[in-house]
């Protein structure tokens, strides 16, 4: 899911570097909550889109990130940073080939 007003300010307003990772849920369905979020220019956590899938898998990440790679007016200046993942760095060679990969400093350490 992805709100219409958020993608306009993530595409004119944010810098264009996206944060990916999931959580585990452990209510009744269980599953996993893929988020991207991004700062804007005051350091406050922007959301750009979540879904939801049955694990943290290629696949699940694959889809996730094709819906986000749809928003996106500049696909040349964006950079995803994750804590690597291999679900999620599979996902990100095949969908985002051309776009900077970062790791996340905390899981870095």
């Amino acid at each position: 899911m992805a709100i219409g007003a958020f993608i306009e300010g993530f595409n004119y307003v944010i810098r264009l570097v996206i944060c990916i990772d999931a959580t585990y849920l452990k209510v009744r369905t269980r599953g996993v909550l893929l988020v991207a979020v991004c700062k804007d220019g005051n350091e406050i956590i922007y959301s750009l889109a979540f879904g939801f899938a049955n694990s943290e898998c290629t696949e699940s990440w694959t889809w996730f990130l094709k819906k986000i790679r749809k928003l996106i007016q500049y696909l040349n200046r964006v950079m995803l940073v994750s804590d690597r993942h291999n679900g999620i760095f599979n996902a990100m060679e095949a969908i985002f080939p051309d776009a900077a990969h970062g790791i996340c400093a905390y899981h870095l350490a």
